[in-house]
C-alpha cells in the first residue's frame, strides 16, 4: 500500500510541476534562429487530427475516453465539465493500458510530463503544452483480489 501511495504522490508531485512551467521565461528563451534549430517540426494539428478539446458522447475528452471492454468499478466521484475520474478493471496488462491512454493524449495534443513504472504498477500523466488546463492522469495495477485483472483509475481535467 505504501508503494502504492509513493507512486501516486509522485505522479501528482510531477503533474503539478508539469503544469506551473508552461514554458520558459522571456529571458530564458533562445534566440529565433537556435529555437527553430532546436526544436523538431510539429505538426499544426495532432497525428490524430483531434483538438486536445475533442469531447466524446459521454463528455469525457476523448484522451481520458473509456477503455475498450473494461469493467467500470462504482465511484463517488461525479464528472463535471471540467474534470472527473474513472476506475475499471480490465484482463488486459497495466502496459497495455499506459500504452492506450499515451496514445490518446499524443493524438490530442497533450504532452507527456511523466511515465512511472514500479513492479507492476504503472502511472502516466500529460499536460496540454498550451497551458489550455487539460491534464490526464493513469495509475494501472495489478489488481489485489484478482491478479488477472487490471485496476485502472484515470483522472483528468478539461482544456479551455
Amino acid at each position: 500500500m505504501s508503494a502504492r501511495l509513493a507512486l501516486t504522490s509522485a505522479l501528482a508531485a510531477s503533474l503539478t510541476l508539469g503544469a506551473c512551467g508552461q514554458g520558459p521565461a522571456e529571458d530564458d528563451a533562445p534566440p529565433p534562429a537556435e529555437a527553430e534549430a532546436a526544436a523538431p517540426e510539429a505538426p499544426e494539428t495532432p497525428a490524430g487530427g483531434t483538438e486536445a478539446a475533442e469531447v466524446t458522447p459521454s463528455g469525457t475528452p476523448a484522451y481520458a475516453a473509456a477503455y475498450p471492454g473494461a469493467q467500470p468499478s462504482p465511484s463517488d466521484a461525479p464528472t463535471t465539465d471540467l474534470g472527473g475520474t474513472a476506475t475499471f478493471t480490465t484482463s488486459d496488462s497495466p502496459e497495455a493500458v499506459i500504452d492506450f491512454y499515451q496514445a490518446r493524449a499524443r493524438d490530442s495534443g497533450l504532452s507527456t510530463v511523466s511515465a512511472l513504472k514500479q513492479g507492476q504498477t504503472q502511472a502516466y500523466a500529460a499536460v496540454d503544452p498550451e497551458g489550455r488546463g487539460a491534464t490526464l492522469q493513469v495509475v494501472a495495477e495489478p489488481s489485489e483480489a484478482d491478479d488477472s485483472q487490471t485496476r485502472v483509475s484515470v483522472t483528468w481535467t478539461a482544456g479551455q
